[in-house]
C-alpha cells in the first residue's frame, strides 16, 4: 500500500515556499486604482505650480521642462519612461530630497513640490480635474504614473 502522506507533504512544502515569494513580489509593485489619467490635479494647482517652477526650477530644467546638462527632462518620453509604473509619492520624495542641488537640499515644502508636480503633469498632457493633487505621501502612493492613456 502506497503512503499518501508524501505527496501531500510535498504539496504543502511547495505552497509554503511559493506564498512568501508571491507576497514579496506584490509588495514591491505599486497597486493603485488611480493613475495620472484620472484627473488627479486641478488647473489652479497647476498654475501655482507653474509660478513656483519658473521661480525655482526653470534655470536648470529649462522653461520647456526639457532639461539640460545634468538636469533631467521633466516632460516628454524620457521623463515618462523613467517614471512609468511608479507612484507619485516616489516623484515627490525625489524632488523634496534632492532639489535644489546647488543650495540647501530639502528647502521646498511638500505643498510647493506637489504644486510643481501638478504643473509637470499638465505639461505632460494629463487631464486636470476638480481637486488638487494631495500633498500627503500616503495618498500620492495610490496614484501611479502611466505613460500611455488606458
Amino acid at each position: 500500500m502506497k503512503d499518501r502522506r508524501l505527496p501531500r507533504l510535498l504539496g504543502a512544502c511547495v505552497v509554503v515556499a511559493i506564498v512568501p515569494m508571491v507576497q514579496t513580489r506584490s509588495e514591491r509593485q505599486p497597486t493603485a486604482d488611480r493613475t495620472v489619467w484620472d484627473s488627479v490635479f486641478s488647473a489652479p494647482q497647476a498654475a501655482r505650480g507653474e509660478t513656483a517652477y519658473v521661480k525655482s526650477c526653470s534655470r536648470c530644467h529649462q522653461a520647456s521642462l526639457a532639461g539640460a546638462d545634468q538636469s533631467p527632462p521633466l516632460a516628454g518620453g524620457a521623463f515618462l519612461g523613467n517614471w512609468n509604473g511608479l507612484p507619485l509619492s516616489d516623484l515627490q520624495e525625489r524632488i523634496r530630497t534632492t532639489m535644489p542641488p546647488d543650495s540647501a537640499v530639502g528647502i521646498f515644502d511638500r505643498q510647493l513640490v506637489t504644486d510643481v508636480m501638478a504643473y509637470m503633469l499638465k505639461v505632460n498632457g494629463f487631464p486636470a480635474g476638480a481637486s488638487d493633487l494631495p500633498k500627503e505621501p500616503e495618498r500620492l502612493k495610490e496614484i501611479i504614473v502611466q505613460a500611455a492613456k488606458p
